[in-house]
């Protein structure tokens, strides 16, 4: 076999291993978005609390969130709870929980959390944040959802 001939085959099997690397051996293709990001806040006067949770489509129907952030204001005792939780809402039936995270060490100030939660996009996902500061007397709460995407 010639040299030339040789070449062209490599150049054509190794183009073709390429490509079912690309689109997979069932023929679907799969695109992974740029990450987004869901926020909201609420205030239990005069503390204020505020949360974001970093997401992206991997391509085969999860929304996969990656980072929780939180921010917590006023003053926080040495107890202070957080709970970050990924739902999907099924209308007119209960939601599903996916998974979250939570803390009762939660200080005043920012935090951000890495995690890997995968969800459902078939349905509209959405976080819950919720905060209990630890302070002497009755524990302020304040809690907010994220739009639905």
């Amino acid at each position: 076999m010639r040299l030339g001939t040789v070449l062209r085959h490599t150049a054509i099997v190794g183009t073709a291993s390429l490509m079912l690397s690309i689109i997979g051996a069932g023929g679907a293709t799969a695109s992974v978005s740029a990450d987004k990001t869901l926020s909201g806040s609420c205030s239990s006067d005069p503390k204020g609390f505020s949360g974001s949770a970093r997401y992206y489509f991997n391509g085969v129907g999860r929304d996969v969130f990656t980072k929780f952030t939180y921010t917590i204001g006023g003053r926080a005792g040495s107890k202070t709870d957080v709970a970050i939780d990924v739902y999907s809402d099924k209308n007119n039936a209960p939601d599903t929980w996916w998974s979250g995270w939570s803390t009762d060490k939660a200080k005043v100030g920012t935090k951000s959390v890495t995690v890997s939660i995968p969800a459902s996009s078939k349905d509209k996902v959405y976080v819950k944040f919720w905060v209990r500061w630890d302070l002497p007397g009755l524990d302020p709460t304040c809690s907010f959802q994220t739009k639905r995407i």
